[in-house]
């Protein structure tokens, strides 16, 4: 009987190396098949869509390997505020950086990033720094531009005017939105994270392409937002799938939740093409309250949202 074939890694065909290298970082194939043999040299060259990640810890490792595949980076993800030279992956298309110096910011410049299709931004507070950026997003600097994160981050001024970016689909954002909607015509998904909804808020034209949005209000103090989310309504009309994230003090009284409507008064009214609505209602405790009595009520709660929206695969009603 023959005895069976023993495969190794170097049997299998390049197209399936190619498919399976797409998944590990850049750094880790360099330093485990480089200058192993010429075949294993080859392949790893002709590689267009690697990852790489970059640490503080990764530093003495990124300078020796990473002259080799600059030209080779398809996406780049930065947990270091070490100053490297993001402009030499000039092939990116995936570009995130957690919370970034002023210098790393200011490298993120048009000439070298027209290609960019997702970009993540987060935890700086930076301002003139971030400005520029936001500039740039929201005229049209990065013309590949699909999806955008930008949270935690300073907003820019209010009311700031820039030529349109119409190729951004998909925003995560804590900054005023205002100007950054008129910025952005096409815009189909938006995720705005605000403390509060406020009138500055509202500043933007009528916006026809939104689809989706995912609302988050983070104050613990329990505000009466149906004055501005009927503005906010009227601005997006559009809406086909809303998902509104509220905060609950647990100092607040029952009362305001139990006479409350949920929204359906206006809901009903301005969101003619709503098919999703989901209501999310985040509880806080910082003091560590006894919510007996707020625990007691979560049924009705729920009783009193699905009164008002009784087709459950339409709406949802959600505490945490």
């Amino acid at each position: 009987m023959a005895e069976p074939s023993i495969s190794t890694l170097e049997s299998l065909p390049n197209e399936v190396l190619f498919n399976l290298f797409e998944y590990f970082d850049a750094q880790e194939l360099y330093r485990s098949f480089y200058h192993l043999n010429s075949h294993w040299n080859c392949l790893l060259q002709s590689l267009s869509r690697l990852s790489l990640m970059f640490r503080t810890s990764d530093i003495n490792s990124f300078e020796k390997y990473h002259q080799n595949f600059p030209s080779q980076i398809h996406t780049l993800m930065i947990y270091s505020q070490d100053n490297i030279e993001i402009s030499q992956f000039f092939n990116l298309r995936n570009l995130l950086i957690w919370s970034p110096t002023a210098e790393q910011i200011l490298q993120i410049n048009t000439q070298s990033f027209r290609s960019i299709v997702y970009l993540y931004i987060s935890f700086t507070i930076l301002k003139p720094s971030i400005s520029s950026l936001y500039e740039k997003i929201f005229s049209n600097g990065f013309p590949s531009l699909k999806f955008c994160y930008l949270c935690g981050l300073e907003s820019p001024e209010n009311n700031i005017q820039w030529s349109q970016s119409p190729n951004l689909q998909y925003l995560h954002t804590s900054s005023n939105p205002a100007s950054i909607l008129n910025s952005s015509p096409n815009l189909s998904s938006l995720i705005l994270d605000l403390i509060i909804l406020d009138d500055k808020s509202l500043h933007f034209n009528p916006h026809f392409n939104l689809r989706r949005l995912k609302l988050v209000i983070s104050h613990i103090t329990w505000l009466d937002d149906t004055k501005h989310l009927t503005t906010l309504f009227t601005l997006l009309p559009n809406l086909e799938r809303l998902s509104y994230h509220k905060t609950y003090s647990i100092t607040n009284s029952l009362d305001i939740l139990l006479s409350y409507d949920w929204l359906g008064g206006i809901l009903m009214k301005y969101l003619p093409l709503l098919k999703r609505f989901i209501y999310h209602l985040r509880v806080c405790n910082l003091f560590s309250i006894d919510q007996t009595e707020f625990n007691e009520h979560r049924s009705k709660f729920r009783d009193n949202f699905f009164k008002i929206f009784p087709n459950r695969s339409k709406y949802s009603f959600r505490i945490n």
